[in-house]
């Protein structure tokens, strides 16, 4: 991630799936995250996140409002978007459908490179397509968001392992091998 510079006015932007959404609101971050980051996503993810899997005991709750408010965009993702984007890419055919729009929409602004964003995922698929689109290196985890934007140390150490810096430099390392 590029750090921002002293007095820049704009913040650098995060693209964030659904499993972040969650473990954010798990850990009582996300109004650090999208205090310090443009955090976006994709209509999909933003519905995944809202409705759960409701047979968890343990889902977690989120407030519409508060995600939304949160949000420095929110972006819709065609039909038309998502069929050019499996076409093109079909070893992404099988993603979650969350990280598929939220790859697709990507892919269809940002065709060549990432550049200056940064995305963040827990789905070791989605790691492995990010890998294939030649994004692995603007791909972080929220332990490393949550540590920039100033959050506690108790709220750090709550976060699941797939959303810590050593599991990410670890399948990182297992995709580059490969």
């Amino acid at each position: 991630m590029k750090a921002q510079t002293a007095g820049a006015s704009k913040r650098q932007r995060v693209f964030v799936d659904t499993n972040v959404v969650i473990e954010a609101f798990r850990i009582n971050c996300w109004a650090a995250l999208t205090n310090r980051y443009a955090v976006e996503t994709v209509e999909k993810c933003i519905e995944e996140a809202l409705t759960g899997n409701t047979s968890y005991a343990d889902r977690i709750q989120i407030d519409p409002k508060i995600v939304l408010k949160g949000l420095a965009a929110r972006h819709t993702v065609t039909k038309l978007t998502l069929a050019t984007f499996v076409l093109e890419h079909p070893e992404c055919a099988g993603l979650d459908d969350g990280e598929l729009h939220l790859l697709a929409w990507l892919k269809q602004h940002f065709p060549n490179r990432l550049g200056n964003i940064v995305l963040s995922t827990a789905d070791k698929a989605a790691i492995v397509a990010s890998h294939r689109l030649n994004w692995l290196d603007a791909v972080v985890c929220l332990e490393s968001l949550a540590q920039e934007a100033g959050v506690s140390r108790q709220q750090v150490r709550r976060l699941a392992p797939q959303h810590r810096k050593t599991w990410l430099e670890a399948l990182k390392l297992t995709i580059r091998l490969k």
